[in-house]
């Protein structure tokens, strides 16, 4: 029984890291500035 909620927590914690992961690159790509209007601006 140990062995498969084991299994079970190293499962959610993969899924929460990769969540977490494309949560913050979304976040980035949100907030940063868009290069073709910096292009545009010069």
């Amino acid at each position: 029984m140990e062995n498969v909620l084991g299994l079970i927590g190293l499962a959610v914690f993969i899924v929460v890291m990769i969540a977490l992961a494309a949560g913050v690159t979304w976040v980035v790509v949100r907030v940063s500035p868009n290069p073709n209007k910096k292009r545009a601006a010069s």
